[in-house]
């Protein structure tokens, strides 16, 4: 039994943009690993965020500088946040994380990377992806940019001291 005239048109696509490529096969988004970064990343996230319906800004004591986050703004189900390290005076900061802006999705649980130093959104949406393209993104740059933030999250949990403002009698201490 043969193809389908329209089957046979969509092998033959195939194998030519196969050809093109140089043999490389078609990126494929692995869909449950982007959304569990994704539900890691909210979790952590909730963690470093306490009391985030009433508060606006934290900031936490790192090695060799600090982490910021503030709420940039925020809707019915969705909260975006903007994650923001700085190095100590007198410290080389050549290595200082990227400004981060995250969404994170209350009803669905999730937090995704939506711009990194400003530049959003982050990646493409797969379909006619080229390279290179403008923008220099790699097929699989929004997954890489959720899962730089899994590990930056994870780091500041495990190393990360809260500053906290304390108030007593109306005096700032």
């Amino acid at each position: 039994m043969g193809l389908s005239v329209k089957t046979r048109a969509v092998a033959e696509k195939r194998a030519r943009r196969l050809r093109e490529a140089g043999g490389k096969t078609e990126y494929r988004v692995d869909l449950p690993a982007y959304h569990a970064d994704c539900d890691a990343n909210y979790l952590r996230l909730r963690k470093l965020l306490p009391e985030l319906a009433n508060r606006e800004h934290w900031r936490y004591q790192m090695p060799h500088g600090a982490l910021e986050l503030s709420v940039q703004s925020r809707s019915r189900y969705t909260t975006e946040v903007c994650l923001n390290a700085s190095a100590e005076t007198g410290e080389r900061n050549w290595l200082a994380p990227p400004q981060i802006t995250v969404r994170l999705y209350h009803d669905a649980r999730m937090a995704e990377v939506v711009a990194v130093d400003g530049r959003g959104p982050v990646g493409d949406n797969g379909a006619g992806f080229t390279y290179p393209n403008p923008r220099m993104h790699c097929a699989d740059e929004r997954q890489q940019a959720n899962r730089f933030l899994g590990e930056w999250l994870g780091h500041c949990l495990a190393n990360g001291r809260a500053e906290i403002e304390l108030i007593l009698d109306g005096r700032r201490l």
